[in-house]
C-alpha cells in the first residue's frame, strides 16, 4: 500500500537526519572534536532539516493516501458498470441487434480527495438527521454531481446531486427523495405548481392538509387551507414567477408540534422534518450548511419585494 510506505520512508528519513546530524555534533562538540565547532554544528543543522523536510513530505503523502482509501465506500471510489448477463438466446427467437455505442462523455469531474472525505462525511450527517429514506444513497454515486457545483461540499451540493445520480450513474438506485421536497425559488406559480407545493407540505409533516380554495391571480393569490379541519386562509401579494413563503410559514406555525426545516440554496428551498433537533443537526453540518425551522422564519410575499415586470 502506498501509505504504509511512506510511512517506512518517514521513519527512515527521519531516524537518518538524527543519526546524520548527531554525528557531525559529536565531531563538533566531542573528544578529539576538531578545531572550530561551528562548522560542524551548521552542517549538523543543515542535515537535520534536509532530512526532516524529506520525512514531513512523506508523512503528508501517507496521510493523504489513507484519506483516499477511507473517505468513500468499501472497495473505494471507482465502481465499474455491471453488464447484466443476457444468457443464451432461446431456439427461434431472433438474436437481440446491440445498440449503438453511446456517444462518448467528456471526463467527468472529480472530487479532491478532501472533498471526496467531506461528500461521506455530510451524507453520513444527512442521513442520522432522517433526511435519506428508504435508504442513503452511495457516495460514490454522487461524487460527479457535487463535483460538477464544486468544492466546499455542502448539504445543498449534495440534496441537488439526487438528481443526477440516474444520469451519472443509471444502473444505481432511484434517488431516496421521500423525506424531502424542493421548491424552485424561481418558477412559475400557477394554480398546479401551489397544489403541489400543498402536497409536498402534507407529505413532509403527516399532517391532514388539504386545499379548500385557491385563486392565483396577476398580482395575488387567495387560498384557504384545511390544516388538521381547521381552516387556514391566506392571502399574499404574489409574483407569477416567483417563490413566496407565506403558505410554508403559515403551515409550520399551524403545526407547531412539527419541526418542519428548511435550508436555502440560490436556486430554492429544501424542506424537510429532520429526526434530530436542529442544533445537532447545524452543529454536526458545521460550514457545509445551516438549517431553521421554518416557522420562525418571517414570511416572504414576492409580489411585495419584486415587481411584476421582472
Amino acid at each position: 500500500m502506498r501509505g504504509s510506505l511512506d510511512d517506512l520512508l518517514a521513519l527512515l528519513w527521519g531516524a537518518g537526519g538524527l543519526v546524520v546530524s548527531g554525528y557531525f555534533l559529536y565531531l563538533a562538540l566531542g573528544p578529539g572534536s576538531l578545531g572550530n565547532p561551528w562548522p560542524l554544528t551548521g552542517l549538523a543543522v543543515v542535515a537535520l532539516v534536509g532530512f526532516s523536510t524529506v520525512a514531513v513530505r512523506h508523512r503528508r503523502a501517507a496521510k493523504a493516501a489513507r484519506a483516499e482509501r477511507e473517505s468513500g465506500p468499501v472497495g473505494g471510489w471507482r465502481v465499474t458498470p455491471r453488464v447484466p448477463d443476457a444468457g443464451p438466446v432461446p431456439v427461434g427467437v431472433p438474436a437481440r441487434v446491440p445498440a449503438p455505442p453511446a456517444p462518448e462523455r467528456s471526463s467527468p469531474p472529480e472530487l479532491s480527495v478532501g472533498g471526496r472525505a467531506e461528500l461521506a462525511r455530510v451524507v453520513g450527517v444527512l442521513d442520522r438527521a432522517g433526511l435519506f429514506r428508504p435508504r442513503p444513497p452511495r457516495p460514490v454515486d454522487l461524487m460527479e454531481a457535487v463535483a460538477d457545483a464544486g468544492e466546499p461540499v455542502t448539504a445543498a451540493t449534495v440534496l441537488s446531486g439526487l438528481w443526477e445520480i440516474e444520469y451519472w450513474h443509471p444502473e444505481a438506485d432511484p434517488a431516496p427523495m421521500r423525506a424531502l421536497a424542493f421548491h424552485d425559488s424561481h418558477v412559475e406559480q400557477l394554480e398546479d405548481t401551489l397544489r403541489e407545493q400543498v402536497a409536498d407540505l402534507a407529505r413532509l409533516t403527516g399532517a391532514d392538509i388539504t386545499v379548500e380554495h385557491l385563486e392565483v391571480g396577476e398580482r395575488r393569490t387567495e387560498l384557504t387551507l384545511a390544516v388538521v379541519g381547521k381552516a387556514l386562509p391566506l392571502s399574499w401579494a404574489s409574483h407569477p414567477k416567483y417563490l413566496s413563503t407565506v403558505l410554508h410559514a403559515a403551515v409550520a406555525r399551524a403545526l407547531p408540534e412539527v419541526p418542519l426545516a428548511w435550508t436555502w440554496s440560490d436556486q430554492g428551498a429544501w424542506l424537510a422534518v429532520p429526526r434530530t433537533d436542529l442544533a445537532t443537526l447545524n452543529a454536526e453540518l458545521g460550514r457545509a450548511g445551516d438549517w431553521s425551522r421554518v416557522a420562525d422564519e418571517e414570511p416572504m410575499a414576492a409580489g411585495e419585494l419584486i415587481r411584476p415586470g421582472d
